[in-house]
């Protein structure tokens, strides 16, 4: 699996990681395992419940390198419990980020996630409506009493098209606030909107059917809309999906196969470290400082995270040469001193940099490099020359 140890053999595998991770997924128990998870996740709807089935908890736990808590049954129960919006919460409170990534991945909270919610909603029934009120338009235009009178007609334009735009930027702004049909007809410009855009809005004053059309939808072949016929209800309700069924984090799309690649990968991970522990933790850093540094937070957040998290720190320090007590020092001083040196020997300005393939690999071939050295007394400079040499050879290699 590894041909070599350090540096050298963290680039030797790079060459060859896609066949041999394919290879180690194909593997009948990792393979079962993940068969097992994509066809039975979706229909658990507790934590308990998650618990409760060590099948399922197996590959949980291990997608977020938990693996060796899955007898702490009352814990994990807790976990999952009270999930992560409270900083009362025990996933907060045991301060490892492992725990608050599994919490937050399985959210057990329903929720509604309506058509109208979703980005481009908007967009395409606002094109429908405005294309409704200018036809409109141009038929009244049309007609004698604006055709032969250019100061009334311009008058009528000026009016009609100043009101669509005010009434498009009002649906533009607050139709993903709505969350009942209730919310839809206590808002007369939104509902204004969509009936236009499906061409009903002759029906705007039969306020009891409407409302039973879009609470019914049209999945069923009895609802009122597919009853009457009429095809713009149809496409209305069926645009609108308030009849949408709530669910769970877990029956999102792609939950399972996104669980399933960070249990693949953290066995995987986990195989390398049995060979060799050096490279076992530069690939967990390979994956986690990219995810990290793509969250939605604060510079010094992320950087108390690598501080607060084992494996990434031991990376940082190795790599950046840092003291044996450094961790001893005030916590404040050790998120000062963490960026400085990381800037000034990666050129880390910014904690998105570690997105970049190339300032990873610096930070990883530092660690390598330094681990390599402490792990031999007697390595001497010649020897740092012929591996850095090495690793040089390899990257153009690979280039």
């Amino acid at each position: 699996m590894i041909a070599g140890s350090g540096l050298i053999g963290y680039q030797v595998l790079q060459t060859t990681l896609t066949s041999q991770q394919k290879a180690f997924n194909a593997s009948a128990d990792v393979a079962r395992d993940a068969k097992y998870f994509l066809e039975n996740i979706g229909s658990v709807s507790s934590g308990d419940e998650l618990v409760e089935n060590r099948s399922l908890l197996r590959v949980a736990l291990s997608a977020f390198g938990l693996s060796d808590q899955i007898d702490s049954t009352y814990l994990l129960k807790r976990v999952l419990s009270e999930g992560v919006e409270d900083d009362k919460a025990l996933a907060n409170k045991l301060n490892d980020g492992r725990y608050v990534a599994l919490a937050n991945a399985f959210n057990f909270e329903e929720t509604v996630a309506y058509p109208f919610q979703e980005d481009g909603f908007a967009d395409t029934v606002l094109a429908a409506y405005d294309k409704k009120i200018r036809s409109d338009l141009q038929g009244l235009l049309a007609e004698p009493e604006y055709s032969g009178n250019p100061i009334a007609s311009a008058a009528l334009e000026t009016s009609v098209l100043d009101a669509l735009e005010i009434t498009s930027q009002h649906f533009r702004d607050n139709i993903g606030s709505v969350g009942s049909v209730d919310d839809l007809f206590s808002d007369p410009d939104l509902l204004k909107v969509a009936l236009g855009a499906f061409g009903v809005e002759d029906r705007i004053n039969s306020k009891t059917l409407l409302k039973r059309v879009f609470s019914e939808g049209a999945d069923d072949p009895d609802a009122l809309a597919n009853v009457l016929k009429d095809k713009g209800l149809i496409a209305m309700t069926k645009a609108f999906g308030f009849n949408t069924e709530p669910s769970t984090a877990l029956q999102a799309e792609n939950f399972a196969e996104k669980i399933i690649d960070n249990y693949q990968w953290q066995l995987f991970e986990d195989a390398i470290y049995e060979i060799d522990p050096t490279i076992g933790t530069a690939m967990s850093f390979q994956r986690a400082a990219p995810a990290l540094a793509g969250l939605d937070s604060s510079e010094n957040t992320k950087w108390f995270n690598v501080l607060g998290d084992s494996m990434m720190r031991e990376v940082f320090e190795k790599a950046l040469g840092l003291p044996a007590g450094f961790s001893q020092i005030d916590i404040d001083k050790q998120l000062e001193v963490l960026k400085e040196k990381a800037e000034s020997r990666f050129g880390i300005a910014s904690f998105s940099d570690l997105e970049d393939e190339k300032v990873q690999n610096k930070v990883i071939f530092g660690y390598l490099l330094q681990a390599e050295i402490a792990n031999n007394a007697s390595y001497g400079s010649q020897q740092i020359a012929l591996t850095l040499l090495s690793s040089m050879r390899q990257q153009n290699q690979n280039a």
